[in-house]
């Protein structure tokens, strides 16, 4: 099939695969090995020159669009988008990336256009052609979550005004796709309750093939390691939760643990919390080596949406995980037999301190753990899914408006 795959950002290869990346890039990867692909995607042109590098010769066409702003101008819009009672969502739409769909629709026919967020929901598209849009979470739920979690009175107001306006944005965007995939079976029902007539489909995240290797190194007594991007709030929020409740703990009882946080873009409420059993890395070419040098990997996570790719990667190298059950959510682990799963500070201090004092324990829940991330979360079987939802959705197109004015001034600036 001829796919035309759209990014809201550039998929580039390791390192530079954060965030949402971590999903997009393994899915057209998988696209690479059944499909004629092409990829439209916002970017610079420095990383048009790296995707390029990696998968130029793979591709049937490559468009990069770069709208890149001011930083400051983005969150003045931001700000003015909310105070008109507006979503920020409509931040995705610019009118050089609608230019760029109707000019590679002229030039050539595809069978399935892959959106990879439900945000380029605001983009027309041409009428009979299938559009899928992936989502990496409900992103409006999200957001529900946040307002009820955080107790900063501003971020609180911030996540909830995101809530109220979002929520129908999200929708009536969703509504314009043949189909949409959640990552989850909860994200999946929560869709379902405001698209009930919607096609949805589910495939979870999987796990790179690399975090199966054995690295040989030896765990490092005591210590402790979370991953992720450190300016996603989830994570932000989750680790200080860890470090103001949860880590004085467990230091109480063993007196050599020590944190390592791994992850880009630290903020400054982090990096200053940084001590001798604190380790703040900032960004690091491969979170690998600190995973296999940790006895615990922990997801003290309140907040979230979607799937969390770092358990599924703390489970491919063996490593027992102490989490929430937000940090587990949609996974399937089970507590005593493949994590250990906490919900208050003191508890949560208390199998941290287990797994570090227990090794019996630790090895069976790791093994455990393993088994199931190989069974159920391997990035082929994840593309084939992908491959039978397009057939599915280009078998049964919707009869979708070719002219979808109506729906874009509403959404566009």
């Amino acid at each position: 099939m001829r796919i035309l795959m759209v990014f809201p950002y550039a998929p580039l290869p390791p390192p530079r695969d954060l965030g949402g990346t971590k999903r997009n890039l393994p899915f057209f990867r998988e696209n690479l090995k059944r499909h004629e692909v092409s990829v439209l995607s916002y970017g610079t042109a420095e990383e048009e020159r790296i995707f390029r590098e990696a998968f130029g010769p793979l591709c049937a066409r490559i468009r990069f669009v770069d709208a890149t702003r001011p930083r400051i101008i983005n969150g003045l819009e931001k700000f003015w988008l909310l105070m008109t009672g507006r979503s920020p969502f409509r931040q995705t739409y610019r009118s050089i990336m609608q230019s760029a769909i109707d000019t590679l629709s002229r030039e050539a026919t595809f069978d399935v256009i892959h959106c990879c967020t439900q945000m380029l929901g605001c983009f027309r598209f041409p009428r009979g052609i299938p559009v899928v849009s992936d989502t990496h979470e409900v992103t409006y739920d999200l957001f529900w979550r946040m307002s009820r979690m955080t107790r900063n009175p501003f971020r609180k107001a911030f996540a909830y005004a995101m809530y109220k306006l979002g929520k129908p944005e999200e929708i009536s965007l969703c509504e314009s796709f043949d189909a949409i995939i959640a990552t989850t079976a909860r994200d999946r029902d929560v869709f379902r309750q405001v698209l009930p007539d919607q096609r949805i489909f589910e495939i979870n995240n999987g796990v790179d093939h690399a975090f199966f290797e054995d690295l040989h190194l030896e765990p490092e007594p005591g210590a402790i390691v979370f991953t992720g991007k450190m300016s996603y709030y989830p994570n932000l929020h989750g680790i200080l939760y860890f470090l103001d409740d949860i880590f004085p703990l467990v230091v109480r009882e063993r007196k050599n643990a020590r944190i390592y946080i791994v992850g880009t873009e630290p903020p400054r409420a982090l990096l200053a919390r940084s001590a001798s059993n604190i380790v703040v890395t900032g960004f690091v070419e491969d979170v690998r080596p600190y995973v296999a040098r940790s006895q615990v990997f922990v997801i003290p996570l309140k907040i979230g949406g979607g799937i969390r790719g770092k358990a599924l990667e703390a489970m491919a190298m063996r490593k027992a995980i102490v989490t929430t059950s937000i940090g587990c959510e949609s996974i399937g682990l089970s507590h005593e037999r493949s994590a250990l799963i906490a919900d208050t500070a003191e508890s949560f201090a208390h199998e941290v301190i287990r797994i570090l004092t227990d090794r019996p324990l630790a090895e069976r829940i790791s093994m455990n753990a393993q088994e199931r991330v190989a069974e159920h979360y391997q990035w082929e079987m994840k593309g084939r899914e992908l491959d039978e939802v397009y057939r599915t959705v280009a078998a049964r197109p919707k009869d979708r408006l070719e002219d979808a004015q109506q729906h874009i001034p509403r959404l566009a600036l």
